[in-house]
């Protein structure tokens, strides 16, 4: 056989993958060929590609004046030691394809699932978890990091805060497709902790969701949503003893970032998603301007006049405390789309302050406390006096004490009129 030219020999070196880890989030490890022949013979031998038309599988050893074969997942398990890595190729037409790809135990959330072995996808801030590299593409994987690294990014800009560690990989927060047939640690297709590190996402959604959107260019919006859990650090000062109105401002926060993430970091969602973004846009008008005959159940006893027969259909009062959502939507819909209209009226920078406004302010000791805070948050975030906005026009209960407060803050309430 005649000796391996010196163009492939230095071409040969390394195989590294086809993307760099400071051009990409997602980074896999490459594979240094020649260091494995060296490793499997001595010190002379080196990688080289046999000719002609090379494929994956056309790596081999030159050993004294022979070619001799080699074993890539034994030069993943050599390169990265102790971490279960296995050798894995793009395409079966680039011999550059190849990577080592690691797969380990991942323990679940609910006791009663077995540890599974999961293979594991680093990007900056976050470690994605799968059963297989099948359901979804090794690109469409990247695809899927990356977007949920950005969304780490948009959720630490604004909170300015970190989940506590729990569920994680090394430094990264830990994303665990669970296996099918796996069972949820909550009621759900997803679980993310609250104010923790981990998430863990069922199978279906992976596979009928998470994948198919990411062959079509665009992201699900589970994993964004789920930040908002890790992410929610305001029970104490948005919330109350109350859970009904606990989970109404909670997950509404959850329902809001998701969004917001997508559409601050450039992150196309699907149509579905889209249209969703638009029903919940909607509702703020929809609760605002709905009416019905004063004395029907259910409704509140606030006249559309003084004196009139017609009243309001909702209020605060029957939506986000008693957990009611309205037009086939959810009472953290209805606060996500407050969040949405005063975000829409003072843009970004209301988002990169209301949260860290609202850690600012003292535990509350009762629901209409909790209101009160968030009528602060959103009130100092917007640069404005909220107050005829929260209490007339959106019916929130406000008490006489922070609307002077904010008068005194703030100046006049503005007009209600400017977020119809």
């Amino acid at each position: 056989m005649s000796h391996p030219g010196l163009q492939t020999l230095v071409l040969a070196l390394s195989i590294m993958a086809p993307w760099s880890a400071s051009a990409q989030a997602m980074t896999l490890p490459g594979m240094n060929l020649t260091q494995h022949c060296q490793t499997l013979y001595d010190t002379t031998a080196y990688s080289y590609l046999q000719q002609p038309n090379p494929t994956a599988f056309s790596w081999k050893c030159w050993h004294q004046g022979q070619s001799k074969a080699m074993d890539l997942n034994k030069a993943c398990r050599d390169q990265y030691p102790n971490e279960g890595h296995e050798a894995a190729y793009l395409s079966y037409s680039d011999p550059y394809s190849w990577y080592c790809v690691l797969k380990n135990s991942y323990t679940p959330v609910n006791s009663t699932n077995s540890p599974a072995q999961l293979y594991l996808w680093k990007g900056r801030k976050i470690a994605l978890r799968t059963p297989d590299r099948t359901t979804c593409t090794t690109q469409q994987i990247k695809h899927i990091v990356t977007g949920i690294d950005k969304g780490v990014d948009f959720y630490e800009d604004v909170t300015g805060d970190s989940p506590s560690p729990h569920y994680r990989y090394g430094n990264l927060n830990s994303f665990a497709v669970l296996p099918s047939g796996y069972a949820m640690s909550c009621v759900g297709v997803a679980c993310g902790f609250v104010g923790f590190t981990g998430v863990e996402i069922s199978f279906p959604v992976f596979r009928d969701e998470m994948c198919p959107a990411a062959a079509a260019g665009v992201h699900d919006s589970t994993p964004f949503y789920e930040l908002g859990r890790n992410y929610w650090f305001y029970g104490a000062q948005l919330a109350s003893s109350e859970s009904t109105y606990g989970t109404s401002i909670r997950t509404g926060y959850a329902v809001a970032m998701r969004f917001l993430a997508m559409e601050y970091e450039g992150l196309s969602g699907t149509s579905a998603h889209d249209t969703l973004y638009g029903q919940i846009e909607g509702l703020v008008d929809t609760y605002r301007t709905a009416t019905v005959a004063c004395g029907t159940p259910g409704a509140t006893a606030t006249p559309t006049t003084p004196g009139g027969s017609t009243c309001y259909r909702y209020d605060w009062e029957n939506t986000l405390r008693a957990g009611n959502g309205l037009s086939g939507r959810s009472a953290p819909d209805l606060f996500a789309s407050f969040v949405f209209r005063l975000h829409s009226q003072h843009g970004w920078p209301f988002i990169n302050y209301v949260w860290r406004d609202a850690a600012d302010l003292g535990s509350v000791t009762s629901v209409y406390h909790a209101a009160d805070n968030f009528i602060i948050a959103a009130s100092r975030a917007a640069g404005v006096n909220l107050s005829d906005v929260f209490q007339y026009s959106w019916r929130w209960p406000l008490s006489s004490s922070v609307r002077t407060q904010l008068q005194s803050e703030l100046g006049a309430p503005v007009p209600a009129s400017w977020y119809h």
